[in-house]
């Protein structure tokens, strides 16, 4: 019978049994015990015992030595026996996967598991504007704790966090990392508090709820209902406007409990931008969940940036496809000729608000002057900081 952990007697009790389960799991019938076992000797050594390993090695070492672990017995946490020789050694860094699964299989904290190099670097490049301006979003955080608001991203198996080259697929070259870190962190937070409907599906959602949320458009509160749309599918949404140092106008990550998250910054505060960023976002989730946020991998989009990605090419296909299909476009001459009333009219048959018909057409002929009049300004935000 597993009992909680209240003194030192009782942890070293847990820490005996979970070795014990560690050595004859080979079947994994005591999966459960041992994920109960993990995460009640992490909250008593979180709180009480000072476990500051000073290195990742030194922390995976320090606990094979507690629960009388060989290097291969680490296998099934980090993979082949020369992977594990190269982990031990230092050659290799430890992969979001090998953190999670270390983490969650031997007990170890996420905090031991980040190298000090990355903690120090990321307390050194964070910028005291952008800590300023993140404090004044709700988010009480000094420069001392900033890395244990970054390991959120480990604990949402983001890429991310480890800086990996594959973080972003549509970013301007001077945005600053650490800020963008911050950021999305901060989205992974905030996201946390909304409650959702219903777990996500991705067999079913697909181009019809896509085009079914892209219709919500045409409300006078459309961002407002399709928020709500995307809780009832398992999706979460939070709206944070982008921190000093990051030019994006929203991303797509995996969440604590695998759902999509989507944040959307609102930096352009045009009725057409919020709803194509959040039919690209969706888009995404429709077309890579599998190869991407499965994977801990994550999209971050500034919308000004032209992409020759395929991914990025893909998914700016299918919200615009979802917002005005080709087959209502293919009814009027769309041309530098169009007129203010074939504008609106392909919006009412696309059943989309005029603005997004005529930002399309800005965007499809580079000429933002002409139906200027009709892209809808400074009503999105203001709709979302009064609701």
């Amino acid at each position: 019978m597993i009992k909680p952990i209240r003194t030192t007697a009782d942890l070293n009790h847990s820490k005996a049994r979970l070795g014990e389960l560690l050595r004859v799991n080979d079947a994994g019938a005591q999966d459960d015990e041992i994920e109960v076992l993990a995460t009640l000797i992490e909250q008593f050594e979180r709180t009480t015992v000072d476990l500051d390993a000073p290195s990742p090695v030194a922390a995976i070492k320090f606990r094979m030595t507690e629960l009388g672990l060989s290097p291969r017995q680490l296998e099934p946490f980090i993979g082949s026996r020369a992977r594990v020789s190269e982990v031990l050694s230092g050659k290799r860094q430890l992969s979001i996967d090998m953190i999670r699964s270390l983490h969650e299989g031997l007990g170890i904290p996420y905090e031991s598991l980040i190298s000090k190099r990355l903690k120090n670097k990321s307390i050194e490049h964070v910028s005291t504007p952008t800590i300023e301006h993140l404090n004044a979003l709700g988010f009480d955080v000094d420069r001392e704790e900033i890395p244990a608001f970054l390991s959120m991203l480990v604990q949402t198996n983001s890429a991310l966090a480890l800086h990996r080259k594959t973080r972003t697929q549509r970013a301007a070259s001077k945005t600053d990392p650490t800020a963008l870190l911050l950021w999305q962190a901060a989205v992974l937070r905030k996201s946390k508090s909304q409650a959702l409907a219903t777990t996500f599906n991705r067999s079913i959602f697909g181009s019809e709820t896509l085009r079914v949320i892209a219709r919500l458009s045409a409300k006078s509160d459309g961002p407002l209902r399709a928020l709500r749309k995307l809780t009832e599918c398992g999706i979460s949404a939070a709206i944070l406007p982008p921190l000093p140092g990051t030019f994006l106008d929203g991303a797509v990550m995996a969440g604590p409990a695998g759902n999509p998250v989507i944040g959307l910054t609102l930096r352009h505060d045009r009725v057409d931008s919020f709803w194509f960023t959040l039919l690209h976002e969706l888009a995404h989730v429709a077309l890579h969940f599998d190869q991407l946020l499965d994977r801990g991998l994550v999209f971050v989009d500034d919308m000004e940036i032209h992409s020759e990605d395929l991914y990025e090419r893909e998914a700016d296909q299918l919200a615009r496809e979802s917002l005005i299909p080709r087959s209502v476009l293919s009814q009027i001459h769309w041309c530098e000729d169009t007129t203010q009333d074939e504008i609106i009219a392909v919006a009412v048959r696309a059943r989309v608000h005029f603005a997004i018909a005529a930002g399309r057409w800005q965007r499809d002929h580079q000429n933002y002057k002409k139906f200027a009049r009709l892209i809808e300004r400074g009503t999105v935000r203001a709709m979302f900081e009064l609701s």
